[in-house]
Formats: C-alpha cells, sequence, structure tokens
C-alpha cells in the first residue's frame, strides 16, 4: 500500500499557511549534480534521499512573517523565521530523519545555486534579471530553504516550453539604471554597483518592477526593502 505525500496533506497545508506556496522535490541524484562540492549530500546528509524546496511567491511569506515572534528579531529576522518553518518541516511526522539548510548558507566560502535548483524543481525559469521567474508570480518569487529529508517524495519535474523572455521586449533593461543588464547576461558585479550609488536603487528594484509577468503579486514597499537590505548584506555591501 503506498504511503500518503505529506506535502499533499498537512505539511503542504501548513507550509502554505507559513508563505511557502512554491513547493518543489528534488530527486537526491539530481541535487548533487546542481550543487557544488560542499553542499552535497555525501557531505551533508548522506541518508537523504529527497530534497524539498521551499519557495514563496508574492507578498504571502512576508505577509505570514510580520505576524511573527521573528518579526521583532533585530538580527536577520525573516532568516531566522525561515529557518522555524524549515525545521519543523524537517521534523515532520513521516519524513524520516532530516535537516534543513538556508539558501543563505555559506560553505567553504560557496553558496548553493539556488535559480538551479528551483529551476529543475519546476519552479521557474532563468530570466534577463538573473532571477528565477514564475509563470504566475513572474520575478516576485523567492527560494528560501531546503530541506534534505530520508523519505521518498515524488519529484516535482522542470516547467516545459516556459522561456519568459523570448520575444520579449525587455522592459526591464530599460528601467534598470546600471549596466546590469547590457549584455547577454545578468551582470551581478555591476547591479551591486549600481545599488551602492543610486538612491533610486537602494530600497527596491525598478527592473524588476518593469518585468512583465506577475504584476499583481509585486512585494510590498515594505517587502521589498528588507529583501534589498539583506541582499546587499549577503554581498558585504552593508
Amino acid at each position: 500500500m503506498e504511503t500518503p505525500d505529506p506535502l499533499a496533506g498537512a505539511l503542504g497545508a501548513f507550509l502554505r499557511a507559513a508563505g511557502f506556496n512554491a513547493l518543489g522535490v528534488l530527486e537526491a541524484s539530481r541535487y548533487d549534480s546542481l550543487v557544488p562540492p560542499p553542499f552535497r549530500l555525501g557531505l551533508l546528509f548522506p541518508l537523504a534521499r529527497s530534497v524539498l524546496v521551499l519557495g514563496s511567491g508574492g507578498r504571502a511569506l512576508f505577509d505570514a512573517f510580520v505576524r511573527s515572534p521573528e518579526a521583532s528579531f533585530t538580527q536577520d529576522p525573516l532568516d531566522a523565521y525561515t529557518r522555524r518553518i524549515a525545521d519543523a518541516c524537517a521534523a515532520w511526522p513521516g519524513m524520516g530523519a532530516a535537516r534543513s539548510l538556508l539558501a543563505t548558507e555559506c560553505r567553504s566560502g560557496v553558496f548553493a545555486d539556488f535559480v538551479a535548483l528551483g529551476r529543475a524543481a519546476g519552479l521557474g525559469a532563468p530570466s534577463r534579471l538573473g532571477l528565477l521567474v514564475h509563470p504566475e508570480f513572474g520575478p516576485w518569487l523567492s527560494l528560501r530553504a531546503l530541506v534534505l529529508c530520508e523519505r521518498d517524495l515524488f519529484p516535482t519535474r522542470e516547467l516545459e516550453r516556459f522561456a519568459p523572455c523570448e520575444g520579449c521586449p525587455a522592459p526591464c533593461a530599460d528601467a534598470c539604471h546600471g549596466e546590469a543588464l547590457a549584455g547577454p547576461r545578468f551582470d551581478t558585479a555591476a547591479c551591486l554597483k549600481t545599488r551602492l550609488r543610486e538612491p533610486a536603487c537602494k530600497s527596491r528594484c525598478d527592473a524588476r518592477r518593469a518585468c512583465v509577468l506577475g504584476r499583481e503579486h509585486g512585494y510590498s514597499e515594505r517587502a521589498e526593502a528588507h529583501h534589498m537590505r539583506a541582499a546587499r548584506v549577503l554581498a558585504g555591501a552593508d
């Protein structure tokens, strides 16, 4: 007899209520093929058979976060909230042995590529903006954590025939205040330099706001300012 998928029941409902409304699952071998050596399961969690990708589209996560005890924390409050939810997911009955991993975790000087992981898990496609773009939420998608688990979860599949930037006139490039979108690939270094010198880029990204997809799901000003500030801190610019 097949055991029920926990994501289809109470665990999925718990995660959605906590603001994690974009979930994907990778097989262990697929995950290992996409991450640098310090993040491979042989080092992190040899028991893992599946990797759950925790993401959120639109305003759901920040709306849940601001009602949480962690919202009053002075240091890394959203990460603290994410860790609590991810740890609760890892401890969920039926998941077997499990552990959580935040997107902000650095190991041996490198990060896991959450854009690649999210794409493989069917949560979106890469874009000119350097962000994963979701069919419904557009660029307003945040991939926050992984749960490495012993349980065999049904893997989600990469989206087919979803190429959001093909044929688009690229209003994002016109809206960018720097040169991050001037070349064939998103220039992360140019983006960071522009953020540091341009007041308009301190608390919002006009290029992201210009994307034609998912505009109705755009972050609130407070949420966007929080994410922009957190990105600067992660890059060592604040």
